[in-house]
């Protein structure tokens, strides 16, 4: 296995502009899962024990090196216990929704960030865990078709810089891809 779990934090901005181009509604609830399945993506939506399961199953797979098994069986905790790391670091989050494909994990969770006397802000956070290569270049060409339909940037640089307090207390802690450079960029170039 060659593709490593990514997460992508995505703005309320492009999420709203994602809801109106895939009908989702005004106030959806799960809007990763309902993007996905109006992409007309074969998927099985996961409650959060059964991501954690699908997630630390994936990390048990033979062919995959052990630090990666490492790393998806630090995610199953990280985000699902309740003293957690990003309960820790953001007070508040909640899970949105899974799901699972052929090729890959998705899981979706809300991020509440207080911040004294401004709005307090929320982001989305999108943990792909690939279950093979193949999953990974899946991956990759759904995100850019989302991208594609929506035109909305989905993390501008502030929004990247309000990232930033998470990002820091979260380095040392959960070594993952996407905490240390904006991977819409990089997914979206290559």
């Amino acid at each position: 296995m060659n593709e490593e779990p990514f997460v992508l934090f995505i703005s309320k901005k492009f999420l709203d502009k994602a809801s109106k181009v895939f009908g989702l509604g005004f106030l959806a609830r799960k809007p990763a899962l309902d993007i996905f399945k109006k992409l007309g993506v074969q998927l099985t939506e996961l409650d959060r024990d059964q991501a954690k399961n699908a997630i630390e199953k994936v990390g048990e797979s033979k062919g995959i090196n052990i630090s990666t098994a490492q790393l998806i069986k630090g995610l199953a905790l990280a985000f699902f216990l309740p003293t957690g790391i990003f309960l820790a670091t953001l007070k508040k989050v909640h899970y949105r929704s899974g799901f699972e494909t052929d090729d890959f994990i998705l899981v979706e969770l809300l991020a509440e960030i207080p911040r004294a006397f401004k709005t307090t802000l929320f982001y989305d956070i999108w943990l792909f865990v690939s279950k093979s290569e193949k999953g990974g270049e899946k991956v990759k060409e759904l995100i850019k078709e989302v991208f594609g339909k929506v035109g909305e940037v989905p993390l501008s640089n502030e929004d990247w810089e309000n990232l930033k307090p998470i990002r820091e207390k979260l380095s040392g802690k959960l070594e993952i891809k996407g905490l240390y450079e904006n991977l819409w960029k990089t997914i979206l170039k290559g």
